[in-house]
């Protein structure tokens, strides 16, 4: 079984994540850095603090309810750190000690050289966002703010230093439905995500894998971008009619995007 470390953070969709590559892996440690995104400071007014905290509190209903059985991560050792503590000198000689195979990443702030040159070719990402065309934060957000939920998605790709530019192992994205509002679609990507890299994890050590480099280009998103007034149109492009939109023309609007599937990315 594939020896794993896992580097994640502390909501509900990261434990699922952990604990779904615990149950598919030998998961021998998980880091939970401790998340410091403050949306209300995005706030103008008062209004605008009622549309991003309602916002913020759908989300957290949709992931419970997805996720609601993950409240903590049981099937492996796990210990929680600040921000960026999985690039604490100790935390580095920890995970260094034992001796991984794969190092599995969500959801962490930016690691930095100083980690990723321990394990050389074995960190693998979850990115949320279909890199290259969405990278950065938000990155399944921004599709529904610019009416494109063909891009919601999940990249599965090598860590490099750069931001979700590693080369890819494979994209995954949810299977859209009507009905379905913005959470629901995150939700679903992080199902599909947290399998596909348990997958990539058993390639990459059976030296299945082979990752495709990524284009230049796309756009890049930081969460400064992040507004109210983002939100306000994201949730306008639901009312008028947005998924059934896509849902109606889904196979010409899905051609228009290159994807990687981990059966292409593998040599025979």
């Amino acid at each position: 079984m594939t020896r794993a470390i896992v580097l994640t953070s502390t909501m509900r969709r990261h434990v699922f994540v952990a604990e779904t590559l615990a149950d598919r892996l030998d998961v021998v440690a998980v880091w939970q850095e401790r998340k410091s995104f403050e949306p209300l400071r995005y706030a103008a007014s008062a209004d605008d603090e009622a549309v991003i905290t309602r916002h913020f509190d759908a989300r957290q209903q949709s992931e419970d309810a997805f996720f609601g059985a993950h409240d903590a991560v049981r099937r492996a050792p796990s210990v929680v750190v600040d921000p960026g503590g999985c690039n604490h000198p100790d935390a580095i000689e920890a995970m260094r000690a034992m001796a991984p195979e794969v190092v599995l990443v969500f959801g962490t702030g930016l690691l930095k050289p100083a980690l990723l040159d321990q394990f050389p070719g074995r960190a693998v990402n979850i990115h949320l966002g279909l890199s290259p065309y969405y990278r950065g934060a938000g990155t399944n957000f921004w599709p529904l703010v610019n009416g494109e939920p063909e891009y919601c998605g999940a990249t599965i790709h090598m860590l490099d230093g750069g931001v979700d530019t590693g080369p890819v192992i494979a994209h995954v994205r949810p299977e859209i439905a009507a009905g379905d509002g913005p959470h629901d679609i995150g939700n679903k990507t992080i199902v599909a995500a947290a399998s596909a890299l348990a997958d990539a994890a058993d390639a990459l050590t059976r030296g299945r894998l082979n990752p495709v480099p990524q284009p230049p280009g796309g756009r890049v998103y930081k969460r400064a971008d992040f507004s109210a007034d983002a939100v306000r149109r994201l949730y306008h492009n639901f009312e008028r009619g947005m998924v059934p939109e896509y849902l109606a023309n889904r196979a010409h609007r899905d051609a228009a995007l290159s994807l990687v599937h981990m059966g292409a990315a593998c040599p025979p």
